[in-house]
């Protein structure tokens, strides 16, 4: 039983991560595209930043981006079904 349960979990894990670094790399697409760079990225798993609704299978993540010399505070939620909510 432990042999079909291991393969799961492991497939689990490997989506988990290439998901998080698909995310990632459309934040930083779309910071790029309004003439920003990305400082940081944070995944909110327990908070929900401005989205009033957060669902299962949703991500939030926090990013903190420069445009020119001020830096910004930015929200962005994966997942839904019309695609990413931005706050930006």
């Amino acid at each position: 039983m432990g042999f079909i349960i291991i393969p799961f979990i492991i497939l689990a894990v490997a989506i988990f991560f290439l998901q998080g670094e698909s995310h990632e790399r459309r934040i930083h697409t779309e910071v790029q595209s309004i003439g920003g760079e990305v400082i940081s990225i944070e995944r909110k798993v327990f908070g929900r930043g401005p989205f009033v609704l957060v669902g299962k299978g949703q991500v939030v993540y926090r990013i903190e981006y420069q445009v020119g010399t001020t830096r910004k505070e930015g929200w962005v939620k994966f997942g839904s079904l019309f695609g990413p909510d931005w706050r930006l």
